[in-house]
């Protein structure tokens, strides 16, 4: 990362950001923030998760919303709020920074727009989970009983601490585990089906 969007990271905090605009908190554990998110409209459940410094080796902090899929970096989540490009979220916290070199400015853009495979992943994640919530739904609003939902509470925890880490290729396997494990949850699901239609048939006999 080049240097001073590695100090941008590192002097200033998601959670004085945040504060700076009038958003807190909704509760905290541990070392984790929760808030409504800030990105997206209509948040009911506090799905924005600020992580402390440290968390996966990084030196700033980093945040997560489960519920928009928005997430990884301070200039990220300054881009997302405002809706304006990377490049002018970089700018607005490099004006106060003493910059010695006249190229720096656009040395450190360059370096931004390097890291985009970083940031192309979290994008291909971000449409990976639209789809697992597709299948998602389409499947439960036939297969609908609470051995259902609770292997699926227990997937996408799974699944959300992957979206996480940013490994693209296990998302990806995921998927395609999903798609191909809904047909043998369909057979399972009639199974049991059939087993509650017998034992109600014997109970009335």
């Amino acid at each position: 990362m080049n240097y001073y969007v590695d100090q941008i990271l590192k002097e200033t905090k998601i959670s004085t950001f945040l504060e700076e605009r009038g958003i807190y908190p909704a509760r905290k554990s541990g070392d984790k923030l929760f808030y409504l998110c800030p990105v997206h409209q209509g948040d009911t459940a506090p799905s924005f998760v600020v992580y402390p410094i440290g968390t996966k080796g990084r030196d700033y902090e980093t945040y997560h919303c489960f519920g928009c899929h928005s997430g990884i970096n301070l200039i990220n989540l300054k881009r997302d709020i405002d809706g304006i490009s990377s490049k002018d979220a970089l700018r607005h916290f490099l004006k106060d920074i003493v910059i010695d070199d006249r190229d720096a400015l656009e040395t450190a853009i360059n370096s931004l727009s390097q890291e985009s495979s970083e940031f192309e992943d979290q994008k291909e994640i971000e449409n990976i989970l639209l789809m697992i919530n597709y299948a998602y739904k389409e499947h439960i609003s036939v297969y609908d009983d609470e051995e259902e939902k609770g292997f699926f509470d227990n997937f996408f925890k799974e699944v959300d601490e992957v979206a996480r880490s940013g490994d693209l290729e296990t998302m990806e396997s995921i998927l395609e585990i999903l798609i191909d494990g809904l047909e043998k949850r369909v057979d399972k699901f009639n199974e049991r089906r059939e087993e509650k239609d017998l034992s109600a048939m014997n109970w009335r006999l």
